[in-house]
């Protein structure tokens, strides 16, 4: 029923965040436009959508224990574990870039050609938009508005909201962290980019659990989205000589490396925590 109810409250809210774009006539600049309208209409989307059903699922079932029940844990451990969750998160780069790689070169059935065409053509609209967005806008603009308010809201409402109602549901911490990926990399609407983020929801999930606070995923979620922007930003502002959105091409053997490492230190470092509450 919470479940549900949060759900409910997050379409509603999309619904209304769409009424207040179009009412406001907010379009995405095509170069040299106002990017101010469009920037806080997402700020504003992502805050209706995510962090406000989150909190108001919160207020009304959890009254009197919300903070425990969200996570909202600012103690200076719960930073050091952040900090070790971002070193798990870069460990996987190159595992994250190899998934990239192989999702991207999926192809659908030819009766879903047109299908798959329009989604791809909606991926391209999109790195189009980021370059624009890197040209003409400062870009601690950028890292407030797509990967700060996005980071925090997405992880109050997947985490803290779907994650934890699953987990009540289930009884078993592992199947929720996985559920709750998949909802996440779905709501993207991203098919060929479904696997990466994907792998990346299941790690935070598993840094929300095992850290027991959302500091621990929120910063990790942050600094995943601050280096797409600041990497866009080099190439497409600054003139570096480099596409972000090009693989990096690593080899399988630093792959494997880096993933040993990056699954060695979550265990060693939130295992404790993630056997706890299984």
């Amino acid at each position: 029923m919470h479940l549900l109810v949060l759900f409910l409250l997050s379409l509603s809210m999309m619904v209304v965040a769409a009424v207040v774009g179009v009412s406001c006539g907010i379009g995405t600049p095509k170069g040299g436009g106002a990017w101010w309208p469009w920037l806080s209409w997402q700020a504003l989307s992502q805050v209706l959508m995510f962090a406000l059903p989150t909190l108001v699922v919160a207020w009304l079932y959890h009254r009197g224990g919300q903070r425990r029940w969200l996570g909202l844990d600012f103690s200076g451990r719960r930073w050091l574990l952040a900090l070790a969750g971002v070193v798990v998160m870069l460990l996987l780069v190159p595992l994250t870039d190899w998934l990239t790689t192989w999702n991207d070169a999926f192809r659908l059935p030819e009766a879903l050609a047109p299908v798959e065409k329009s989604l791809r053509d909606a991926g391209e609209q999109s790195q189009a938009t980021l370059q624009l967005l890197m040209r003409e806008v400062n870009p601690l603009a950028s890292l407030l508005c797509v990967a700060l308010v996005p980071a925090v809201c997405e992880e109050l409402f997947f985490r803290a909201g779907v994650q934890n109602l699953l987990q009540r549901w289930f009884g078993n911490v592992h199947v929720a962290v996985w559920v709750t990926a998949a909802v996440f990399s779905l709501a993207h609407f991203e098919v060929f980019a479904f696997l990466p983020r994907f792998l990346l929801g299941g790690l935070l999930g598993y840094l929300y659990v095992g850290g027991g606070s959302l500091v621990v995923n929120a910063t990790a979620h942050f600094v995943n989205n601050a280096i797409v922007v600041v990497a866009s930003w080099l190439a497409y502002s600054q003139g570096f000589a480099f596409d972000p959105a090009e693989p990096l091409a690593i080899g399988w053997q630093v792959t494997l490396a880096c993933s040993v490492a990056a699954v060695f230190l979550l265990v060693v470092t939130f295992g404790k925590s993630l056997g706890a509450r299984s």
